[in-house]
């Protein structure tokens, strides 16, 4: 089961100063499971299902349904296990299929509405609050974007998950999204372009600094 606290989607959570540690970290616990120890993809379950989560609840904008595409990814992922290809990077592989698979939903989906990002789930655990006053506003920053994001193309909403709710590179967005890395660069300033007019025009004033990074560069102004 999906934590609830997973419920409460952040912004560019960093993972890049870990990925060696994790890739190694990673092909261990799958290495693990295909000698069959059901505990190494618990632990799999555990690591990633809130990274899983938040590139589908970017592409999809419902918290229900991305718990439960999120479980569906996760079964998804228990039953190709088998077939994944050695030395791949696992993160990647699978945020590949959790991207596919919010896609997907995405377009079979007849109704396109916005639920809000923040519900009556606790925050993060590492988020420290210490002004109720800022915690609001951040909230409602992290609102209005995704509320402006449900109204881009699902294109421009897939590349923009990828990159501001995981931080992901324009290489590993590359690998996941299978293109060159300049047609990643074109994707993203794209559909930066056209998230920011949505803004503007839906609540007359520039976008929140958490979009403000440039392409190229891992370092992101968070809303923490």
């Amino acid at each position: 089961m999906i934590r609830q606290e997973a419920c409460v989607p952040s912004w560019g959570r960093p993972m890049n100063g870990e990925r060696a540690v994790t890739t190694d970290e990673d092909s261990g616990l799958v290495a693990r499971f295909l000698r069959g120890e059901n505990g190494a993809f618990d632990a799999l379950f555990q690591k990633y299902q809130d990274y899983v989560y938040h590139i589908i609840y970017g592409i999809v904008g419902s918290s229900e349904e991305a718990r439960d595409l999120t479980q569906d990814v996760f079964v998804q992922v228990y039953r190709g296990l088998p077939k994944f290809r050695h030395g791949a990077r696992f993160a990647t592989w699978l945020y590949r299929i959790a991207s596919n698979r919010a896609v997907d939903a995405a377009r079979g989906s007849r109704r396109w509405r916005f639920l809000p990002i923040l519900e009556d789930a606790p925050p993060r655990s590492e988020e420290t609050i210490v002004d109720p006053e800022q915690v609001a506003i951040r909230g409602s920053e992290r609102q209005g974007v995704q509320q402006v994001l449900m109204l881009c193309p699902l294109a421009h909403r897939e590349v923009l998950a990828l990159r501001y709710y995981q931080d992901l590179s324009l290489e590993e967005m590359a690998e996941i999204l299978g293109c060159s890395l300049s047609a990643a660069k074109v994707r993203l300033h794209r559909a930066r372009k056209v998230c920011k007019d949505h803004y503007i025009a839906r609540f007359g004033q520039e976008m929140p600094e958490l979009l403000e990074k440039e392409e190229g560069t891992h370092a992101v102004k968070t809303l923490h």
